[in-house]
């Protein structure tokens, strides 16, 4: 974990790569991410991608024409494996609405409240609850999570491979009781250059410990090691999938999808040529 010294040496406000902030602008256009007056709640890890999607939206908040707010909320899960508590100094230095919520989703889960799930899962299900009140306890309209491009390809490959589905992590949509808006602004960012960019700014990030996530099934690092293997060959690839994930990014779509799926062939249905075809949101 960072020490005093560690957190001294962060910039306090360092300046995302243009690259960067091009690619969340992009996105938050595309799917509409943005609305004036919104009161954004961050879901901040305290892992290179949450803080520089912290950083990419303070930025953004002085320059863009469109008001908003941000703040920032992590979940303490109350584990000796992870520590995110050296977050809290750091946050206040920034002059940003901080909500640190500790809960004992470890000891819950060892008092049998897994019901069948992996901890890794329970844990990840636990913490996005606990966002969700968060954001609906303090009237916040939308919840900020951070995940990336590559994080949707992988995800897309599991689906794919696993479940026989054409799914991903969709970019912007309304939590099932309608009161809470989830969107993905680094949607269309690697990785690497999220990596690049904390560790230039020495931004206090947080590594993860946690014994249990070392003893779940790697599938996710599975899928990224046969992203990087196909891309050594083919260089163009994430580009190539950011453009194939955007209909699947799409809420609409992907219930359209599941409904597609789902259907059973009836006598009497329409040829495949009369059938509805589902287009991205460039083509409607």
């Amino acid at each position: 974990l960072l020490g005093r010294k560690d957190m001294d040496k962060a910039i306090l406000r360092p300046v995302p790569p243009k690259k960067l902030m091009t690619q969340v602008g992009k996105a938050m256009m595309e799917w509409e991410m943005l609305q004036d007056g919104d009161r954004l709640l961050l879901g901040l890890s305290g892992g290179k991608d949450s803080l520089a999607l912290l950083h990419i939206l303070l930025e953004k908040q002085k320059r863009s024409p469109v008001r908003f707010e941000v703040a920032a909320c992590t979940i303490d899960p109350m584990t000796e494996a992870f520590d995110p508590s050296p977050l809290i100094p750091y946050i206040a230095s920034l002059g940003v609405t901080y909500h640190y919520v500790k809960t004992p989703i470890f000891e819950n889960a060892k008092s049998g409240s897994l019901e069948g799930t992996s901890i890794c899962s329970y844990c990840a299900r636990m913490k996005r609850g606990a966002l969700y009140n968060c954001a609906r306890k303090n009237g916040y309209t939308k919840l900020v999570l951070a995940q990336h491009l590559d994080d949707n390809a992988e995800s897309f490959l599991m689906s794919l491979f696993h479940n026989g589905q054409l799914r991903s992590m969709k970019a912007n949509y309304t939590e099932k009781k309608g009161d809470i808006t989830v969107i993905r602004p680094l949607c269309y960012v690697r990785e690497h250059d999220l990596k690049e960019f904390s560790y230039s700014a020495k931004l206090p990030v947080i590594n993860d410990n946690c014994p249990a996530c070392f003893q779940a099934p790697q599938e996710r690092r599975r899928m990224k090691k046969l992203l990087a293997k196909e891309e050594a060959f083919a260089p163009n690839i994430f580009n190539a999938m950011r453009t194939a994930l955007k209909p699947i990014l799409d809420e609409e779509i992907l219930l359209q999808l599941a409904d597609f799926t789902k259907a059973k062939r009836v006598k009497g249905r329409p040829p495949p040529s009369k059938r509805k075809r589902y287009t991205t949101r460039e083509n409607q």
